[in-house]
């Protein structure tokens, strides 16, 4: 009897949770007797700053070597490795972040903890303008987190912490110089960073140069599958598409100064940063009646430039507020879409200004509490014969309230926020203005000094964005004739967006066990998420002129799923040290008439060995990917595939200094990997096998 595909998702949910929980609490009853606990981690990205095992939110932390070991090109490449949160690619020059299957306008991405003001949640051929290999710590917080950063929240938020404002005194010159190279791309990589200061003040620069070739890949870059053989262009494209992956290749630079002055409680501080990035767009396939830039089988180019200056502060206060925490940002951002011929179809800006202050309330007892407040102003234009979104200002306030108790072995955490979005046209008279509000109750039962049980409750609303609403959208907020239709070059669709769309509204249900110290450790969580008048892009299997239509339209969706991971020691014998960790993690989406939501992510387990002693370690890491055959109308199936890493690092004494030899070898069994999340699955597969060899020195 053939078992029903929900079913078997049931039973592969079931079985995998229960296999990981049971064997977490069986390793903890035999955990060594002399391990040491495990260092409680703040988590920044909290606004109560708790510590990892007091906080309900489910978080995934990249800080020290494990962050040097994973920093890649893209945000999302870099932390694909977490459990929960995978890449959407598009091309080597675009990795986003999929946090449970959502990403985009759901995912909030954060540079110390304000919005990252550029394009990227535009369109999926927008790259983050942020450097993750100028990272000190990457947070991501898993579900709903509008609470604390906004409707654009929805899905989780990733924040990438750095120092370029300096928050304390350096005791001396500090620095970094790293230099990397990838064979999978002939990729050369160099960091400088630099840190110190004088008295009450003290300074950061820092610095990245990036440049890479064509990637290799396995095989063929185009799917054979999606190729008529019949047509002697698409057979040509596929022969040419064997072994490198055409206009894959990138250059990036980025250059950042800041300075502070260090209070005796506090301090006040100033950066600016400038990031340059070119980048390409692999190309289609011919296809037969395209017309203009749509008929191009590739060539275009994304040239980004963005300009910031961030302004941060923590003082002390008095009366009801015992501390204020405040940073605001100001960003000139432009990227251009350039076509194979030189010229520019669409060049994309937004100027903004974003500001967060939180004020800490000076309450007693085991009570904790904040409020603050949210800004932020955007000009953002599309310019150019192929700008398919008009020139739209965006503003938003927000009031938001978080309040903490501790009770016996009970923590309560309770909040809410309030947020207006409002988004005018610069012509015509198609504007739209909402509020949104999102509310949050959890508790944490710390069940055992080491272990605690969370139960939490989330309702938030999402308002549109400027792309779902106004795309391909005139200014009397109607449909423009098929005939004015703009093509999205990059994407190869014509987008048409919704301007009678209503807000998202989300419930979230999350239940974790978590084991945050000793010898082995561990967290099992469960959620479900439901999103009425979920916003989706739409293939609509309809063409123009050999272009597809692809409309903005809605529909109520739920996701569920479930993340597993458990760390534990082999093997230790004086300065040596093994140890296995097992993970997987899943997500279920469906809408409730139209079947399947698509490009989600499909089930994946694994594991991971590791072996250390006092100068070096080495990791032997294993992905299996299962095929992904929960599809969405006209979305076609995903082959399953395994990728094992392999990474090595050795300690060398350099006088009284330290250097890192490091060594990767990805994708060991050169798999064709196609990621079901990315647009461009049947044309821009993951890089093939690869070598990278690095030398990292700190002083």
């Amino acid at each position: 009897m053939q078992v029903p595909a929900k079913t078997n998702c049931l039973i592969k949910f079931i079985s995998l949770a229960a296999l990981l929980s049971l064997l977490s609490f069986g390793l903890a009853a035999a955990e060594l007797e002399h391990a040491d606990p495990a260092i409680e981690e703040v988590i920044v990205t909290s606004t109560l700053h708790r510590s990892r095992a007091d906080t309900a939110l489910p978080v995934n932390i990249l800080s020290g070597e494990e962050l040097r070991e994973k920093a890649a090109a893209t945000l999302g490449e870099t932390l694909q490795d977490q459990v929960g949160v995978t890449v959407a690619s598009f091309g080597a020059g675009v990795g986003a972040p999929v946090i449970r299957g959502q990403s985009a306008n759901r995912v909030q991405v954060l540079q110390g903890g304000i919005g990252n003001i550029d394009a990227s949640s535009i369109s999926a051929d927008h790259a983050n303008s942020l450097e993750p290999a100028l990272a000190e710590r990457i947070e991501v917080l898993r579900g709903p987190a509008t609470l604390l950063y906004g409707n654009g929240a929805i899905g989780g938020v990733v924040n990438v912490i750095d120092n370029r404002i300096p928050t304390r005194q350096p005791g001396a010159i500090t620095g970094l110089i790293e230099s990397r190279n990838n064979s999978a791309s002939d990729q050369q990589v160099s960091v400088l960073k630099l840190e110190g200061g004088a008295g009450q003040f003290a300074w950061h620069v820092d610095g990245i140069y990036r440049d890479s070739n064509d990637v290799e890949v396995s095989g063929f870059a185009i799917n054979p599958a999606i190729i008529d053989l019949g047509d002697e262009a698409q057979r040509q494209a596929l022969q040419d598409s064997r072994g490198k992956l055409a206009n894959s290749n990138s250059q990036a630079s980025v250059k950042t100064l800041g300075a502070s002055w260090i209070l005796d409680a506090g301090y006040v501080g100033f950066s600016f940063n400038q990031l340059a990035n070119e980048y390409g767009i692999p190309g289609g396939i011919p296809q037969s009646g395209a017309e203009g830039p749509a008929a191009e089988a590739g060539g275009t180019r994304i040239v980004m430039q963005q300009d910031r200056v961030d302004m941060e502060l923590v003082l002390p206060l008095s009366g009801w507020f015992k501390e204020v925490h405040g940073r605001a940002s100001a960003v000139d951002y432009q990227h251009a879409e350039v076509e194979g011929s030189g010229e520019i179809g669409t060049l994309f800006e937004q100027d903004g200004v974003e500001g967060r202050f939180v004020f800490h309330l000076d309450t007693r007892g085991s009570h904790e509490g904040v409020l603050g407040l949210h800004f932020s102003h955007r000009e953002f234009s599309a310019l150019g014969e192929e700008a398919f979104i008009p020139a739209t200002d965006i503003d938003s306030a927000a009031l938001f309230t978080v309040h903490s108790i501790d009770v016996a072995n009970m923590t309560y955490e309770v909040g809410a926020r309030a947020e207006r979005q409002s988004l005018d046209q610069l012509s015509g008279h198609c504007s739209d203005a909402q509020t949104s509000w999102s509310e949050s109750a959890s508790a944490i039962w710390h069940f055992r000094e080491d272990t605690n049980l969370i139960f939490a409750l989330a309702h938030s609303q999402r308002s549109a964005t400027v792309e779902e609403l106004y795309s391909n959208i005139d200014t009397s907020c109607g449909e423009l004739p098929r005939q004015r239709l703009v093509s999205h070059a990059a994407t190869q669709r014509l987008e048409i967006g919704n301007p009678n769309a209503r807000k998202e509204g989300a419930s979230n249900i999350e239940i974790g066990l978590r084991k945050h110290l000793g010898a082995v450790t561990g967290e099992l969580n469960l959620f479900y998420n439901d999103i009425a008048d979920y916003i989706f892009l739409f293939d609509t299997g309809v063409f123009e002129q050999g272009v597809e239509l692809a409309r903005y339209v809605q529909e109520d969706a739920a996701f569920r799923g479930f993340e597993a991971e458990v760390n534990f020691p082999l093997f230790r014998s004086g300065a040596h040290l093994s140890e296995l960790s097992l993970f997987s993690d899943y997500v279920l989406a469906e809408f409730d008439r139209s079947g399947y939501v698509p490009r989600i992510p499909p089930l994946r387990f694994g594991g991971e060995l590791r072996h250390s002693h006092l100068n070096w370690q080495a990791k032997l890491r294993w992905t299996e990917v299962q095929q992904q055959s929960d599809t969405g109308l006209n979305e076609s199936a995903s082959k399953g595939y395994s990728l094992l890493n392999f990474y090595a690092d050795y300690h060398l004494p350099l006088g009284d200094r330290e250097g890192m030899l490091f060594f990767k070898l990805n994708n060991l069994l050169d798999e064709s990997i196609r990621s079901h999340t990315s647009l461009l699955k049947d044309i821009a597969p993951s890089a093939g096998r690869g070598v990278e060899l690095g030398l990292r020195f700190e002083f």
